[in-house]
């Protein structure tokens, strides 16, 4: 079985599972519908992936392709056993078996460290661009609804769309209770709280080790 890839080599081999393509036609693909905003997608991370890819016997050379006066292009499809690996990658991810750290997450469980002007203006920032983003997105989605496009194809971005809306009622929410004071920013740390808190999350056993 081959090891597991990146997101970027996952979306690389369903495309080359779809049909033959040389590396920067996928790369064109995969801007041209929009995955960008899900990976960051560079040619140079396409081809590295296409490389990988073929290193596992996930993909192979299909024929070469020539357009204009341009040198001809290796091609590549996805081998039975990159299909199957396909399937696998897919499910994993529909059923978040390996879960990724959220950075931002982590930002505001640090947020009380810093002074409360900074965080107004970080969320304030994060609210304006992820509004533009939703606005943005949604306006996408119109347009290829409006084409046609399955319902089916277009889930991640309904997905996304539903969240940042959620994204944005939130930081508006925290924005007016940090203009308003409700979350105490200036309140002395609670070090009892927080070591009670320590304490009923520490596994059981820890204590009778460390003493």
């Amino acid at each position: 079985m081959a090891a597991a890839v990146s997101a970027v080599a996952v979306m690389v081999l369903a495309l080359l599972h779809e049909r033959a393509r040389h590396p920067y036609d996928v790369f064109q693909t995969l801007v041209e519908r929009g995955d960008a905003r899900l990976v960051r997608v560079t040619p140079g991370a396409v081809y590295h992936a296409v490389e990988r890819l073929e290193r596992d016997g996930l993909v192979t050379a299909a024929g070469t392709e020539r357009c204009g006066n341009r040198p001809e292009r290796t091609t590549y499809a996805a081998t039975d056993d990159g299909r199957a690996a396909l399937t696998r990658y897919v499910t994993a991810y529909l059923a978040d078996e390996e879960p990724t750290h959220d950075a931002f997450a982590v930002g505001l469980a640090q947020a009380p460290h810093l002074p409360v002007d900074d965080v107004r203006a970080a969320l304030t920032a994060r609210r304006d661009r992820v509004a533009a983003r939703l606005a943005t997105l949604r306006a996408r989605l119109d347009e290829v609804h409006a084409h046609g496009l399955p319902r089916r194809y277009t889930l991640d971005a309904e997905r996304e769309a539903v969240l940042l809306a959620h994204d944005v009622d939130w930081l508006d929410a925290v924005l007016a209770d940090l203009g308003s004071d409700r979350l105490d920013w200036h309140a002395p740390v609670p070090h009892d709280a927080l070591a009670a808190l320590a304490e009923r999350r520490r596994p059981r056993g820890a204590a009778a080790r460390g003493s």
